[in-house]
């Protein structure tokens, strides 16, 4: 619980995110689709319908204004636009356009993620990012981005958590492709980062002065035992392929990962003008073990199976902030079924962000995950991550009131004891 009345700077931006696969419904051409409907697949159910947020985004888009959401992020379909390649669907193209006029109609800043997870099927099918030579074809995607939605979008994420992307699908087997194959891994995030630089020069031939940046997954990297070397050890080992890997690519423009030759990216160095941050909980490693170690159940765990770590968000804070960029916390939040435990987990995260702003960090924003209860991937519609409550069986909205605990804060500018205690003991 914090203890101290907190005051954000007038221009922090208060917002929430989204992304397509998770909420649009229906999308039938990515390799997600075709992964939950595999016969061997992982996944707990499909995706379906999903929120139907592709029809229903006015109404959305509303009731975040009304919860004071000063901008959103979403992400932009790949697979509806250009389902087959070169097969660019001009209607789908002006849904999105659409979509965009509408957060602008309410006030609303549109940030738009151009990759968040899901590849075209036929993208897929030929090795997705894993391929060098496939890079082109996301690139000319992003120009086509650029140049059909540029006039009104100004913020703009690249890849969403892409070391994610390339661990979960080539490295440990959990999201498609669903390959075990380290060296393919490591290839994978390079190739992203090449593909984060090239997309940022497509996004700025079309909109000058873009704020454009590449949002990192960075949990809070820890030895199990503090006094093990070998825990120690496998705690730099894993910072080395993950945060520190990513940090350091965007601060230097080199790609440097354990048993691999630096590479230097063309563009790298001067491609972001922000990085953002996506926070959860911490990651312990255990060498006795061989690896990870269980969440600390002392601790609330959430129904993701982490343990609530506020904690964590700083130092991964100022591992971002050592880019030397503007750092906005582009994802952060909670699955839990009890309202309380979201209102205090926001705060104390506040309180963390706030922390290391004192200490002279550049932070900017924060935008909670997610807008509402949407699809989670592997897990499907389970872990419930919204501050809107979304009922499966009639897909009516809800705030929660951690919803309206977050649009208090958005409209004040302000996150003080009396506000938590208000929505905590009197829910």
């Amino acid at each position: 619980m914090i203890d101290r009345t907190i005051e954000f700077r007038k221009d922090f931006v208060f917002g929430s995110a989204t992304a397509a696969h998770q909420v649009e419904g229906d999308n039938r051409f990515n390799d997600w689709w075709a992964h939950e409907h595999a016969e061997e697949t992982n996944a707990a159910e499909p995706s379906g319908i999903a929120c139907d947020h592709y029809h229903r985004f006015a109404d959305d888009f509303a009731l975040f204004q009304s919860l004071g959401h000063q901008a959103h992020r979403m992400s932009i379909e790949w697979s509806r636009i250009e389902p087959r390649e070169g097969d660019v669907q001009a209607a789908e193209i002006e849904h999105y356009r659409v979509v965009l006029e509408k957060l602008h109609e309410l006030g609303i800043v549109p940030w738009v993620t151009i990759h968040h997870f899901t590849l075209p099927q036929w993208f897929a099918q030929r090795g997705g990012f894993s391929e060098k030579k496939n890079l082109d074809a996301f690139r000319r995607f992003a120009d086509l981005a650029g140049k059909h939605f540029g006039d009104l979008c100004r913020h703009w994420c690249t890849i969403n958590e892409p070391t994610i992307h390339a661990e979960m699908g080539f490295r440990f087997g959990y999201f498609p492709p669903r390959l075990r194959d380290d060296s393919l891994s490591a290839q994978t995030l390079e190739n992203l980062f090449r593909a984060h630089s090239q997309v940022s020069e497509a996004i700025r031939s079309h909109v000058p002065g873009a704020e454009i940046g590449i949002t990192l997954a960075m949990a809070a990297i820890e030895a199990f035992d503090p006094e093990s070397d070998a825990d120690r050890k496998m705690v730099e080992q894993r910072d080395a392929e993950t945060n520190a890997a990513s940090c350091d690519a965007l601060r230097t423009g080199v790609f440097r990962y354990p048993g691999r030759p630096d590479q230097e990216i063309p563009g790298l160095a001067k491609s972001s003008t922000f990085v953002g941050v996506q926070y959860y909980s911490r990651t312990r490693y255990d060498a006795s073990k061989g690896g990870f170690a269980m969440p600390d159940f002392n601790r609330t765990i959430t129904q993701m199976g982490w343990e609530i770590y506020p904690e964590g968000l700083a130092p991964v804070l100022r591992q971002a902030a050592g880019t030397g960029l503007p750092v906005y916390v582009t994802e952060n939040g909670v699955a839990h079924d009890d309202d309380r435990v979201r209102v205090e987990y926001i705060a104390d995260h506040l309180a963390m962000v706030d922390r290391v702003r004192q200490e002279g960090a550049d932070l900017r924003g924060y935008f909670y995950w997610s807008a509402m209860d949407n699809f989670e991937w592997n897990f499907g519609y389970g872990p419930k991550f919204g501050i809107i409550e979304v009922d499966r069986t009639t897909l009516q909205r809800k705030p929660r009131p951690s919803a309206h605990f977050f649009a208090e804060i958005a409209r004040s500018g302000k996150l003080t004891p009396g506000l938590v205690k208000k929505y905590t003991e009197n829910v």
